[in-house]
This record gives structure tokens, C-alpha cells and sequence, in this order.
């Protein structure tokens, strides 16, 4: 009984934390008409890596390059908003 309460204990004192990777892309379209209107490009933040964003949203019909990466600690579900890169709160740490 004494070893189910502890183990029960030990078990519930650690708290999950978890982690995703978000991405901010420059996408533009390969459309010939989006090219030769010059639509503008678009900055996007996602949680899909290079390849899986590409896959997705288009595939050979949009260009993609990636800006930059950093981790966001929390849940993504629920239509939660992606976290803000570090830099964009407090600025680059000198």
C-alpha cells in the first residue's frame, strides 16, 4: 500500500513539459501570373518544417525560404497561436 502511495507520488510529482519547433518562411508564388502582376511575397510562421510546408501548400507551385527557427515551449493545439521568436520580445542578448 506504502510503495503504490509512493510510486503514485513520484509519478505525479514530475510535470510534463513540452516543446514544438516553429519556422518563419518567405513564400512566394511560382504562378506565372502571380509573377508577372509581382504579387508580393509572404512572411509566414508555422510549425511545419521546410518540406512539409511545401508539400502542403503547394508543392512545386510556390518557393520557399527559410528565415528562421527557434522552440516554443507549450501545447499547439486548440488553434493556439504560434509563440513569438525571442528576439522579437527583448531584443538580441550582447
Amino acid at each position: 500500500m506504502i510503495l503504490k502511495a509512493l510510486l503514485a507520488f513520484f509519478v505525479m510529482s514530475f510535470e510534463a513539459q513540452a516543446e514544438y519547433r516553429a519556422y518563419q518562411y518567405i513564400v512566394q508564388s511560382n504562378d506565372p501570373y502571380a509573377v508577372a502582376t509581382k504579387a508580393p511575397a509572404q512572411y509566414i510562421v508555422s510549425t511545419l518544417n521546410p518540406q512539409m510546408y511545401k508539400s502542403y501548400h503547394g508543392g512545386s507551385r510556390i518557393n520557399i525560404d527559410l528565415l528562421r527557427t527557434w522552440i516554443c515551449p507549450g501545447y499547439t493545439g486548440r488553434n493556439q497561436r504560434v509563440c513569438d521568436h525571442p528576439y522579437d520580445k527583448s531584443g538580441p542578448q550582447q
